[in-house]
């Protein structure tokens, strides 16, 4: 049963996301807005499609802590595809930060552009750090959220690696709020993998950084709220 689960949950995300991503290059000739609903219902559509035909519930905690007003940055865990797509549904036009290679997938890539994403070259260094600064800072002014990894790829449940610097330059340059993510996702939906595992997956948004903190102190404490979190939620 799981099975068959996957390969109709596996076929359904690969049509939606090839008729959000059509719809949003057309849409995108004449509104970057509409290109942000448009990703807004491709995140409900895979959501939906994940509870009706694999099986996984997103059970969403701690809404609360998210700022009712003005933007803010987002730093999640990522375990798995499901966080990339999710804050779409979950936030009111998110701004990805993501590697640049990302924009060069035919359809998909062109979609990231037009909803305006916060393209990074990690091999650049200093130069990657002020695109990342330079990008979120546009964003943020257009009061939108912007989601960041701060580990920068994604780990296996249980596991964590370094936390960048680069979420440590935003939270002292950007002077907004920064509101930690933990999740299990990698238990339901794991990296390549093809098949999902049934259940009811926890996206938590943790209450906001305390703010004063230097860029240390907060990248560690940052990595001691979600890891800890994170670890108390095994399925």
């Amino acid at each position: 049963m799981k099975l068959i689960r996957s390969f109709l949950f596996n076929v359904y995300y690969v049509l939606v996301t090839l008729f959000i991503c059509v719809i949003g290059v057309v849409i995108g000739l004449f509104s970057r807005r509409l290109c942000s609903l448009n990703a807004r219902l491709w995140g409900f559509l895979l959501l939906f499609g994940l509870r009706w035909l694999a099986g996984i519930k997103c059970d969403v905690k701690g809404r609360e802590n998210l700022p009712k007003k003005g933007p803010y940055i987002v730093a999640s865990k990522h375990q798995s595809a499901l966080e990339t797509i999710a804050f779409h549904a979950l936030l009111p036009s998110p701004a990805y930060i993501l590697k640049k290679e990302l924009q060069y997938i035919p359809l998909f890539g062109w979609n990231l552009k037009l909803t305006g994403c916060v393209p990074i070259d990690r091999s650049s260094g200093t130069k990657a750090m002020r695109s990342i600064l330079q990008g979120t800072e546009k964003r943020l002014k257009e009061n939108r959220p912007v989601v960041i990894f701060p580990e920068g790829t994604r780990t296996q449940p249980g596991t964590t690696t370094h936390y960048n610097p680069g979420v440590g330059l935003l939270y002292e340059k950007c002077q907004v709020p920064v509101i930690p993510v933990a999740l299990n996702a990698g238990y339901f939906w794991a990296k390549k993998a093809f098949m999902k595992n049934p259940g009811t997956l926890t996206i938590e948004f943790l209450p906001a950084m305390p703010s004063g903190l230097d860029k240390r102190e907060f990248l560690n404490e940052l990595q001691r709220r979600i890891e800890e979190a994170c670890a108390k939620m095994d399925p």
